[in-house]
């Protein structure tokens, strides 16, 4: 009994690696195994590098303006790619940036699972003053999940006066964005200013806000 319990069991783990999707495999010949790849709804790819230096970036981009999934650069082991869990299904061309003539194929993404919900923000100008802004931008931004690497740019016009990044938890938090020098002295120049915050989603749209400034 015993045994015929631990034959079921093995079969049962090798059914299930079986099951699970093979990585995407970059080569010392800067080349992909294959021309295609597959993975279910939901899944983050797998870029596995067996020699040299590769990525596997998509060919269009998101919401958020970027490859639609991108893995980080790596030089062997294996990383995700990050942004395949919110594929629907579909054939989505890629390649290595590194090596964009020889490496270039097609994830295939099943209508197996269910792709995950992309991460999306609000965000709210809290700052109402041209004198408090001058000691910082408060930015109220309203997340659905937990997102690192969030770029928050606040602009006068069509000029750039102050930057931050934030990493943000499930919920309402403030986001405090340092005015440049230069945007500094613009605002000191203004009577009223009409200011814009964009707070730029990894894979999601951007969370805009705007608001006038006295």
């Amino acid at each position: 009994m015993a045994v015929a319990v631990t034959a079921f069991a093995v079969m049962a783990y090798a059914g299930f690696a079986l099951a699970a999707s093979a990585p995407i495999v970059g080569q010392v010949d800067d080349t992909y195994t294959a021309a295609t790849y597959t993975i279910d709804q939901g899944e983050v790819a797998q870029l596995q590098v067996t020699g040299s230096t590769h990525n596997a970036t998509a060919r269009a981009n998101g919401p958020d303006n970027k490859p639609l999934f991108r893995s980080p650069t790596i030089s062997g082991g294996s990383a995700g790619v990050d942004g395949t869990q919110y594929l629907s299904a579909g054939n989505y061309t890629f390649f290595c940036t590194i090596h964009p003539t020889t490496m270039q194929a097609t994830l295939v993404v099943t209508g197996n699972g269910t792709p995950q919900a992309r991460p999306s923000a609000t965000a709210k100008l809290r700052t109402k003053s041209i004198s408090k802004a001058l000691k910082g931008l408060m930015v109220q931004i309203t997340s659905s999940a937990k997102i690192d690497g969030v770029s928050v740019t606040a602009k006068l016009g069509k000029a750039t006066i102050g930057k931050a990044t934030a990493s943000l938890f499930a919920g309402s938090q403030t986001v405090r964005v340092k005015l440049s020098k230069a945007g500094k002295s613009k605002l000191r120049a203004k009577n009223t200013a009409k200011v814009t915050v964009t707070a730029d989603v990894p894979f999601g749209s951007p969370a805009k806000a705007k608001a006038n400034l006295k």
